[in-house]
């Protein structure tokens, strides 16, 4: 048996690349031939993968489809013949990016239109969450199951910079949030509550964005802005821009909570991570955010400011409550290691 799993890139850091690279070393362990194929590469990951340019069809293969955006492997996969499989991973909706970009305007709503394209082309379709198989049934997708978005919580224990955490340890509290600078991610939600925080509750509270700040420079301009606006300087919002593995997680180990504003989310690793590290979790319940908790975390639906930095007032100063959280971030931890056991991919995979 061979694997190939095919993407429009393979971006160091970036979720669905780290997920298809741990099926593939999980599958060489179990020696199954293995392949990765991607558009477009990383030069730190080029020796993990096959570019899509270079491909020689293997027609005895099973070829499974990362799906998040719109790509030539559309057409590609379409004219393809024997196994197929897509894993999807979600489209983030056009109406985000109104405003902001008309390119990523249209170039989301291509997105969408692939996927309506390729409903009737596989044996197996996938969804990384439950909220992700609704949304391809509801587009008329048949045979469609969910398996978790494979990830090694091993690597999280790795080695961190104690100089780039010592060089952010202070007397403030830290509110941690990890993500791609992009209106989906309303980080525009999380300055209005730091500044909430600030100006009613504590002054000593920061707010921590790591995630990439160059996707989409003109909203990331204006969430700049936004703070300025507030009298919010560097030492309360920090941008961190996108870090090296070992800085990414002293981030972890310096938070004190980690809270999601966010509004259109297909599985959201960040709150994953922040089980992992057990560092309490408030996040706004949207998309498949509450089914990423597990029943770890705080939710809430409404975004008043108030609300949202009592909560966070909350989880900083109520030890028990802490301890509670903690407790129940070690469980959802469990459960994910249960549900996401890439044996039961492989079986999938097996039995076409």
């Amino acid at each position: 048996m061979t694997v190939e799993q095919f993407l429009p890139a393979l971006h160091y850091g970036d979720a669905v690349g780290n997920s298809a690279l741990a099926l593939h070393r999980f599958l060489r362990t179990q020696g199954v031939e293995s392949r990765l194929v991607a558009m477009t590469c990383d030069e730190s990951l080029r020796d993990q993968a096959v570019s899509f340019a270079d491909y020689r069809l293997d027609p005895q293969s099973v070829k499974v489809l990362h799906f998040a955006v719109a790509s030539q492997l559309t057409d590609f996969f379409l004219g393809l013949k024997g196994k197929r499989v897509m894993i999807y991973h979600n489209v983030t909706p056009a109406r985000f990016f109104a405003g902001f970009s008309a390119e990523l305007t249209r170039f989301t709503h291509a997105g969408r239109e692939h996927l309506q394209r390729l409903r009737d082309g596989f044996d197996l379709v996938l969804g990384d969450s439950t909220f992700n198989g609704d949304e391809l049934r509801a587009l008329g997708f048949a045979r469609v199951g969910v398996f978790p978005l494979l990830v090694n919580l091993d690597d999280y224990d790795g080695e961190y910079s104690r100089a780039y955490l010592d060089l952010l340890r202070n007397e403030r509290k830290n509110i941690l949030f990890a993500g791609r600078i992009m209106p989906n991610k309303r980080i525009e939600d999380l300055v209005k509550t730091v500044f909430y925080y600030k100006k009613f509750i504590s002054p000593n509270v920061r707010l921590i964005v790591a995630g990439n700040t160059r996707s989409l420079p003109s909203y990331f301009l204006a969430v700049q802005d936004l703070a300025a606006r507030f009298y919010l300087t560097s030492e309360d919002v920090l941008f961190t821009g996108h870090l090296p593995a070992d800085e990414f997680l002293a981030l972890y180990r310096l938070a004190d909570v980690f809270l999601s504003m966010s509004e259109h989310e297909g599985f959201c690793l960040p709150l994953l991570e922040s089980c992992h590290f057990r560092v309490p979790a408030l996040a706004y319940d949207a998309g498949a955010v509450a089914e990423t908790l597990g029943g770890a975390g705080m939710l809430f639906r409404a975004k008043d400011p108030a609300l949202v930095a009592g909560l966070v007032e909350q989880v900083l100063e109520d030890e028990a409550l802490r301890r509670r959280l903690q407790e129940s971030a070690a469980l959802r931890v469990a459960s994910y290691r249960r549900q996401a056991d890439p044996q039961g991919l492989l079986a999938m995979l097996q039995q076409l």
